[in-house]
C-alpha cells in the first residue's frame, strides 16, 4: 500500500511540475492563431421571378442585386455593397 501512495504522489508532482511549465500567455497565443475564419457569402439563395425553385443569388445589403450566377452575385455585391472597414 505504502509503493502505490508513493506511485500516485510521484504522478502528482510531475503533473504539477507540467502544468506549471505551461504557461498561461503562450496558451493565450495558442488559442488565437487556432481561430477559424469563417466566409460568409454577400449572397443569399432566393427564387427569381415566379420560379418555384431557389435558383438565383441575391445580395444581402442595402442595394439589390440578382444573378443565376454566384460569382458574378459575389462581385457584384461586393461593389454595390462594400464591407465595413475594420
Amino acid at each position: 500500500m505504502l509503493s502505490s501512495h508513493f506511485a500516485i504522489f510521484c504522478i502528482i508532482i510531475v503533473s504539477l511540475f507540467a502544468l506549471h511549465e505551461c504557461e498561461i500567455g503562450n496558451m493565450e497565443e495558442n488559442l488565437n492563431a487556432s481561430k477559424i475564419v469563417i466566409y460568409l457569402s454577400p449572397c443569399v439563395r432566393k427564387r427569381c421571378s415566379f420560379s418555384l425553385f431557389k435558383n438565383c443569388h441575391c445580395c444581402r445589403g442595402k442595394y439589390p442585386f440578382c444573378s443565376k450566377n454566384i460569382k458574378v452575385c459575389e462581385k457584384e455585391c461586393l461593389r454595390l455593397n462594400p464591407p465595413p472597414a475594420t
